[in-house]
């Protein structure tokens, strides 16, 4: 690999740990009283919706970067050694897919389901 797709990919983790760690902090400053120390799982959940959102909207000056790799490569097969920017939007997709249509609905009827009676 050449160097400047160890920074790409550096970078992207950085970044991913970060978001994750941001969203976390917002979470947790912005959690209602009643829920502090209960209610794990639908905190997860936002944190990962949260995450994915931004990351999605992150991939693209990821990919921008990643194209433009293969311009300044020294040799001609520089472009086989990129991050797979395509299986990388497919995952994303299919991520947001399955959190918009399954996990998030399932979470919120389970959240405020589980009422004391």
């Amino acid at each position: 690999m050449s160097d400047f797709n160890i920074v790409l990919l550096v970078i992207v983790l950085v970044v991913c740990v970060l978001v994750l760690l941001f969203n976390t902090y917002l979470l947790i400053n912005y959690q209602h009283p009643d829920d502090h120390n209960q209610a794990y799982f639908p905190k997860f959940i936002v944190i990962l919706g949260l995450s994915v959102a931004q990351l999605s909207i992150l991939m693209l000056p990821a990919d921008v970067a990643n194209r433009h790799a293969c311009q300044h490569a020294i040799y001609n097969g520089a472009c086989k050694v990129t991050l797979p920017m395509k299986q990388l939007w497919f995952a994303v997709y299919i991520v947001d897919a399955v959190l918009v249509f399954l996990v998030i609905p399932f979470t919120m009827f389970y959240y405020e389901g589980d009422q004391e009676k």
